[in-house]
């Protein structure tokens, strides 16, 4: 835009020329500075909930392996269960099947324990009666299904059986 004062105003009237002085360079800075510190705390926030998913993931993982060990335990040894059941020995007629699953990412243990074998009557009224007729027994058993993970992670998890049988 040309200027509209004529040439022969002095240079005394004559409008001044604008001159930065920086407060935009510095102001725009501050920002960058600010933008800069938001997105590196956004980052760490981002990293952190990245490493509690994975090990959350791990976790759920050796939990359902350990739980498919048991069950598959349960599952291949049902009506077995009676006193003595686990002393035998492998391959005897009615020994216990340790067979372990095979799992993705770790491996499973499983171990079973007799943990008593007594009258039915300590459990109360309920077995009181049927106990005294039959001289009915409760033997418990206590199934441990332990995971490991290739990531870290392991887990175990406990199942009580019970069941009733004639004698000890």
């Amino acid at each position: 835009m040309p200027n509209c004062l004529p040439r022969n105003v002095p240079s005394g009237q004559r409008r001044p020329q604008n001159r930065q002085r920086g407060a935009v360079l510095v102001v725009g800075l501050i920002m960058l500075v600010v933008m800069t510190m938001l997105v590196i705390s956004m980052l760490r926030t981002s990293i952190l909930e990245l490493r509690i998913g994975g090990a959350n993931q791990v976790a759920q993982e050796t939990f359902a392996n350990a739980e498919l060990a048991v069950s598959n335990f349960l599952n291949a040894n049902t009506g077995r269960f009676a006193p003595g059941f686990l002393a035998l020995v492998s391959p005897a007629p009615g020994a216990p099947d340790l067979t372990v699953p095979a799992v993705i990412g770790g491996a499973v243990t499983v171990a079973a324990a007799q943990i008593q074998c007594s009258s039915a009557t300590i459990l109360g009224n309920q077995f009181a009666n049927v106990g005294r007729q039959n001289a009915l027994f409760v033997t418990t058993f206590n199934i441990r299904g332990a995971a490991t993970s290739v990531l870290g992670g392991n887990t175990a998890v406990n199942q009580g059986v019970m069941t009733f049988t004639a004698g000890c």
